[in-house]
């Protein structure tokens, strides 16, 4: 079948017909079932045909069987989060003209959409995902484990509670067997905590990271060791100082090894733990560190510097036309990637600042507090249900403060 394909790719390549091929060697029909790998061949038909093309099959074959390699060696990096080697195999897979005609096409198009999430290329992914449905009807089962994958990643970078719902139902169809990645028991994990189920998502995590401490995994180890943690720190009653020394314990490895990806995430995480507190001048530090390892186009970026602000408004920490500044810069950035929750969430931020409350209480009461819910951002709903609540108590709305309530 590979030497089919490679035919195939040649003849096309070079502008021939099947009927030009195999004129004088064989008949149209044979060297269609050639191609498609429908039947047996000679070695000397196969000669010919090389002869014909000007190529050598015994090197075609050998180079398919490097490209192969080169795709297992680019997932790898990928799982790892290589970044040199992610970008140097990327370029040489790059150069190959034949991996778009072989049988390894559909795994070269879905580890491309995967490079594009890591690259938080979202939409470029979703491209990719789109192209290989309605193309690809009939993969191999590693492939389509792969292609689940995937769109579950994909499914995970979004900021709406119903596509980590999706996320869940399509991780959970992956066959272990056929595909042989562990990793994806931490994007099912994860897809578990950001819905709130705290014990499923305890369950993969910790599968994760067993096996990410069995490959020697040092990046995924830390960020499962952070998700754990995450789910710990979640609960007011946990011990606090045990939390912030697991926390500065993680950030310290992440130094060691480099991880500045991971540092960046820890040290948010970090900072929403003094902001759940009260301790906001504590948390505007830890946040402004996490906003500094950002790349300034990705979303990390704008939840980061939502963050940032937030807490410098909650604690009285910073003059109000640097505020003004770093909401409008949230603001357009939010706009040029069409993420449409922060546009919203810096909209608040900026009704805020302005002290333009009665414009502040009424978009979130008609714009907000509607998308939250339908959402299903819950910690959002809760915070801003809760202050239009108090809002409507304090001025003795008690028909609107029992409207909202559903928010809280």
């Amino acid at each position: 079948m590979i030497v089919g394909e490679i035919i195939r790719f040649y003849r096309e390549r070079a502008g021939l017909t099947q009927t030009q091929l195999g004129e004088g060697i064989c008949t149209t029909t044979h060297v269609s079932k050639i191609e498609r790998g429908k039947t047996a061949y000679s070695k000397e038909i196969i000669a010919l045909f090389s002869n014909r093309l000007n190529i050598n099959i015994q090197d075609e074959l050998a180079y398919l069987q490097k490209v192969k390699l080169l795709l297992r060696n680019w997932h790898n990096a990928l799982i790892l989060r290589r970044e040199t080697e992610i970008e140097e195999l990327k370029r040489e897979l790059e150069e190959s003209t034949i991996v778009h005609a072989s049988k390894y096409a559909v795994r070269y198009q879905l580890l491309m959409a995967r490079y594009h999430l890591y690259r938080n290329e979202v939409e470029s992914a979703f491209s990719i995902i789109s192209k290989v449905e309605k193309e690809y009807s009939d993969m191999l089962a590693f492939d389509y484990n792969l292609y689940l994958h995937v769109k579950g990643i994909y499914y995970l970078a979004s900021f709406n509670s119903e596509d980590h719902q999706k996320a869940i139902s399509v991780l959970n169809q992956i066959d272990l067997k056929d595909y042989g990645n562990k990793e994806y028991y931490f994007h099912l994990g994860t897809a578990y905590f950001l819905i709130d189920s705290k014990v499923m998502s305890f369950f993969y995590v910790d599968k994760a990271l067993r096996h990410f401490q069995e490959t020697n995994n040092y990046m995924q180890t830390n960020r499962a060791e952070a998700l754990m943690l995450l789910q710990l720190s979640g609960d007011m009653y946990s011990d606090f100082h045990y939390i912030v020394g697991r926390y500065k314990d993680l950030i310290s490895n992440c130094e060691q090894y480099g991880l500045e990806e991971n540092k960046g995430l820890l040290l948010n995480n970090l900072g929403y733990e003094y902001y759940n507190r009260g301790f906001y001048e504590e948390a505007k530090t830890y946040f402004e560190e996490a906003l500094s390892l950002a790349g300034e186009n990705s979303n990390s970026y704008l939840v980061r510097l939502y963050n940032f602000v937030d807490s410098c408004m909650e604690g009285k920490l910073a003059k109000k036309r640097v505020l003004q500044r770093l909401i409008k810069d949230g603001a357009n950035k939010a706009k040029e990637s069409r993420n449409t929750l922060h546009i919203t969430l810096f909209k608040l931020l900026k009704l805020r600042v302005e002290e333009d409350y009665e414009a502040y209480y009424t978009f979130m009461e008609e714009v907000a507090l509607p998308q939250f819910y339908s959402g299903k951002h819950v910690p959002l709903m809760k915070r801003y249900g809760k202050l239009l609540f108090l809002h409507y108590i304090g001025s003795n709305n008690h028909e609107k403060a029992t409207e909202v309530s559903l928010y809280i």
